[in-house]
């Protein structure tokens, strides 16, 4: 079991995620953009059992009907998501201590990618979701 550890910006808000058996992908949804402001964002997506907040609390946004997303109330910084079913947690791959703990390996929602946001790698693309979160 391999632990990576994380937290907001400000330091309030910690967790720590295994690493063991994450999906490490993209997404350039306009929900995820919007949500950290950035182009795109990388998720690590675990089991509700791998992952546990160590610090804090994070306060919980419903960002749709399916899915809710956790912020920290000091800085604003998006941690997590998780999903009505209790099925995964998100790890936003920003908020790790270690820039380098994952590596994507997808990406999801690339029809929703600014067309000027050009990442020259050869991960599979998926127009909506991938196939593994269906």
């Amino acid at each position: 079991m391999a632990l990576i550890v994380g937290g907001c910006l400000c330091g309030r808000v910690r967790y720590e995620v295994e690493r063991d058996g994450a999906i490490v992908d993209y997404c350039h949804c306009d929900t995820c953009r919007r949500s950290t402001g950035g182009a795109t964002v990388a998720w690590m997506q675990v089991h509700p059992s791998r992952f546990r907040v160590t610090a804090g609390e994070a306060v919980a946004y419903a960002s749709s009907e399916k899915m809710i997303r956790h912020f920290c109330s000091a800085c604003g910084s998006q941690l997590y998501m998780t999903d009505a079913e209790g099925r995964s947690v998100g790890v936003t791959v920003g908020t790790l201590d270690d820039k380098d703990a994952v590596v994507p390996a997808a990406h999801g929602w690339d029809s929703a990618r600014p067309s000027w946001l050009c990442l020259a790698d050869d991960l599979p693309r998926f127009a909506a979701d991938p196939d593994y979160d269906n």
